[in-house]
């Protein structure tokens, strides 16, 4: 199969639609540590589906996550509006740390492979899209993440 040109590839990025939303099980969420207060989402991104009835070891298995960080829980936020085509990349599955295959070894291994069932996207650098400070969920490291929160 050929290699796409540059503009072949922008051309679907522009035709592709993301099913997301700012409420309900695609919403849009960002997963940091306990206690990181931030007003503006950056690095991955995912969708709320992917974390429902989850405790925050296994959400951070399924997203490929550094678990170091993560010992006393983490904190969700959603987007306050969704992501413009140019603001994102879409980074496959959490199976692929950055977009690339885990190759024990030679890739960071304080990002393992998560789940291929969790779908990832990347805010590009420089983006600032604010999440929502006012309505986070906070979760210790034994809770379950509760779909009504979304």
């Amino acid at each position: 199969m050929a290699r796409m040109e540059e503009w072949q590839r922008e051309a679907l990025d522009a035709l592709r639609r993301e099913d997301w939303a700012l409420k309900g099980y695609n919403a849009i969420v960002k997963v940091v540590p306990t206690g990181d207060s931030r007003p503006y989402a950056a690095g991955y991104i995912t969708l709320g589906k992917n974390l429902i009835n989850k405790t925050p070891p296994q959400i951070v298995r399924d997203l490929g996550l550094d678990s170091s960080k993560f010992i006393r829980g983490m904190r969700v936020y959603r987007l306050t509006r969704l992501p413009q085509i140019t603001e994102y990349d879409f980074e496959l599955s959490a199976a692929y740390p950055g977009g690339v295959a885990y190759v024990p070894g030679l890739s960071d291994p304080r990002f393992p492979a998560g789940s291929g069932k969790v779908l990832q996207w990347k805010i590009r650098e420089g983006t600032q899209i604010p999440v929502d400070t006012s309505r986070f969920i906070e979760l210790k490291p034994s809770d379950v993440f509760p779909s009504a929160w979304l």
